[in-house]
């Protein structure tokens, strides 16, 4: 016989729906030294990688100056805007990812293809608590050399911690030495005329918006 809940014991609350996860695969580095190479992307949808298309966009559009640069892929996932950003010339890079997991996938796709600590490093944390230290760190280090900045986050970032988006990119372009350059990634619904600072060039593409200011 089945058994039944005790009397005036509550039902349990059904646990929240995870999106389910599509087969592992791995992202194609499309420019620079590594090209052709892959990172892995573990099938967690709640990982949302740049699509192949947007990414190579994106570079077309930041073109050479990536080279000499310092590359800041703050909110990670898979790791692959820090990896290919050193991939074309990038003398650092740094992938900010809180997810224990993830962190460690990010390290192993940049072991796998012979880039070291040295060359990306993967800081686990919060970024929006971990990355200003850090830059202030990396400031001091590579003193005057300019940066690039990815802000390409879950799309709901920039609506739940809409606040918080804006105060890492204000405190972003304030430790960035002139001529850095910040990027965003938003879906299309996002009124990029609400981003801090400015004014921004605003490029959409399909369903997403890239959005790049360069700091002074």
């Amino acid at each position: 016989m089945a058994s039944q809940r005790p009397p005036n014991k509550p039902a349990p609350v059904p646990s929240a729906k995870r999106l389910p996860k599509v087969k592992p695969s791995k992202l194609r580095i499309i420019g620079g030294d590594k090209r052709g190479r892959g990172v892995l992307y573990h099938g967690d949808r709640t990982t949302r990688p740049m699509k192949e298309s947007l990414r190579e966009t994106l570079f077309n559009i930041v073109g050479p100056s990536i080279k000499g640069r310092v590359a800041w892929d703050l909110f990670s996932g898979t790791g692959i805007l820090a990896i290919e950003s050193f991939s074309r010339g990038a003398v650092f890079a740094v992938a900010v990812e809180r997810s224990r997991t993830f962190a460690k996938t990010i390290r192993h796709s940049a072991d796998a293809i012979e880039i070291s600590e040295d060359q990306v490093e993967v800081l686990m944390g919060d970024s929006f608590r971990v990355s200003p230290k850090r830059m202030v760190t990396v400031r001091e280090q590579f003193l005057a050399t300019p940066w690039v900045a990815y802000f390409c986050p879950p799309y709901a970032l920039w609506t739940e911690q809409q606040e918080d988006m804006f105060e890492l990119i204000e405190t972003t372009a304030r430790l960035a030495p002139p001529g850095s350059l910040i990027v965003t990634e938003t879906d299309k619904f996002f009124d990029t005329e609400t981003l801090p600072l400015g004014p921004w060039d605003v490029r959409p593409k399909g369903n997403m918006t890239l959005s790049f200011l360069e700091t002074v």
